[in-house]
Protein backbone atom coordinates (compact mmCIF):
# COMPACT_ATOMS: atom_id res chain seq x y z
CA UNK A 1 0.00 0.00 0.00
CA UNK A 2 1.27 3.46 -0.89
CA UNK A 3 0.81 5.14 2.51
CA UNK A 4 1.73 8.71 1.52
CA UNK A 5 -0.49 8.63 -1.55
CA UNK A 6 -3.38 7.16 0.48
CA UNK A 7 -2.96 10.00 3.00
CA UNK A 8 -3.02 12.57 0.17
CA UNK A 9 -6.16 10.97 -1.31
CA UNK A 10 -7.83 11.02 2.12
CA UNK A 11 -6.95 14.69 2.66
CA UNK A 12 -8.41 15.80 -0.70
CA UNK A 13 -11.63 13.86 -0.08
CA UNK A 14 -11.28 11.02 -2.57
CA UNK A 15 -12.58 8.56 0.02
CA UNK A 16 -15.48 10.75 1.17
CA UNK A 17 -18.81 9.00 1.27
CA UNK A 18 -17.46 5.58 2.15
CA UNK A 19 -19.49 4.10 4.95
CA UNK A 20 -20.04 0.57 6.06
CA UNK A 21 -20.95 -1.49 9.06
CA UNK A 22 -19.63 -4.91 9.92
CA UNK A 23 -19.38 -7.34 12.78
CA UNK A 24 -15.70 -8.04 13.44
CA UNK A 25 -16.37 -10.41 16.31
CA UNK A 26 -19.09 -11.66 18.61
CA UNK A 27 -18.44 -11.96 22.28
CA UNK A 28 -19.36 -14.97 24.28
CA UNK A 29 -22.81 -14.84 25.78
CA UNK A 30 -25.45 -12.36 24.81
CA UNK A 31 -23.39 -9.38 23.58
CA UNK A 32 -22.55 -8.54 19.98
CA UNK A 33 -20.01 -6.06 18.71
CA UNK A 34 -20.11 -4.03 15.47
CA UNK A 35 -18.01 -1.37 13.82
CA UNK A 36 -19.59 1.44 11.84
CA UNK A 37 -17.25 3.41 9.61
CA UNK A 38 -17.93 6.73 7.91
CA UNK A 39 -15.46 8.82 5.89
CA UNK A 40 -15.89 12.55 5.29
CA UNK A 41 -13.74 15.63 5.16
CA UNK A 42 -10.43 13.76 5.26
CA UNK A 43 -11.18 11.92 8.50
CA UNK A 44 -12.61 8.55 9.39
CA UNK A 45 -15.20 8.18 12.14
CA UNK A 46 -15.16 4.71 13.66
CA UNK A 47 -18.02 3.88 16.01
CA UNK A 48 -17.80 0.73 18.09
CA UNK A 49 -21.28 -0.50 18.97
CA UNK A 50 -21.93 -3.13 21.64
CA UNK A 51 -25.46 -4.44 22.04
CA UNK A 52 -26.75 -7.05 24.39
CA UNK A 53 -28.94 -7.75 27.34
CA UNK A 54 -28.63 -8.33 31.04
CA UNK A 55 -30.95 -9.61 33.73
CA UNK A 56 -32.01 -6.90 36.18
CA UNK A 57 -33.63 -9.25 38.70
CA UNK A 58 -37.07 -9.26 37.06
CA UNK A 59 -36.54 -9.41 33.32
CA UNK A 60 -33.93 -9.08 30.58
CA UNK A 61 -33.00 -5.50 29.76
CA UNK A 62 -31.44 -4.59 26.41
CA UNK A 63 -28.61 -2.08 26.12
CA UNK A 64 -26.52 -0.41 23.42
CA UNK A 65 -23.17 1.29 24.00
CA UNK A 66 -21.63 3.49 21.29
CA UNK A 67 -18.05 4.72 21.39
CA UNK A 68 -17.04 7.01 18.53
CA UNK A 69 -13.48 7.82 17.58
CA UNK A 70 -12.34 10.18 14.83
CA UNK A 71 -9.15 9.18 13.03
CA UNK A 72 -7.10 11.53 10.88
CA UNK A 73 -3.70 11.59 9.22
CA UNK A 74 -1.57 8.51 9.90
CA UNK A 75 -4.08 7.00 12.37
CA UNK A 76 -6.57 6.98 9.50
CA UNK A 77 -4.00 5.49 7.13
CA UNK A 78 -3.31 2.68 9.64
CA UNK A 79 -7.04 2.00 9.82
CA UNK A 80 -7.27 1.92 6.01
CA UNK A 81 -4.29 -0.45 5.93
CA UNK A 82 -6.02 -2.86 8.30
CA UNK A 83 -9.42 -2.55 6.51
CA UNK A 84 -8.52 -1.97 2.85
CA UNK A 85 -11.51 -3.55 1.11
CA UNK A 86 -13.87 -0.57 0.70
CA UNK A 87 -11.04 1.88 0.16
CA UNK A 88 -9.32 -0.19 -2.53
CA UNK A 89 -12.57 -0.28 -4.49
CA UNK A 90 -12.48 3.52 -4.71
CA UNK A 91 -8.76 3.83 -5.56
CA UNK A 92 -7.32 0.41 -6.56
CA UNK A 93 -4.13 2.02 -7.90
CA UNK A 94 -3.02 2.81 -4.32
CA UNK A 95 -3.23 -0.73 -2.98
Amino acid sequence: MKRDEVLDALRVGEFDGISHSYEPYSGYGKNSHHLEVSVSGGSIEVTKVTTGKFFDGKENERFEDRNAEVLSDFEAVEFIESHPYYFSQRRPDLF
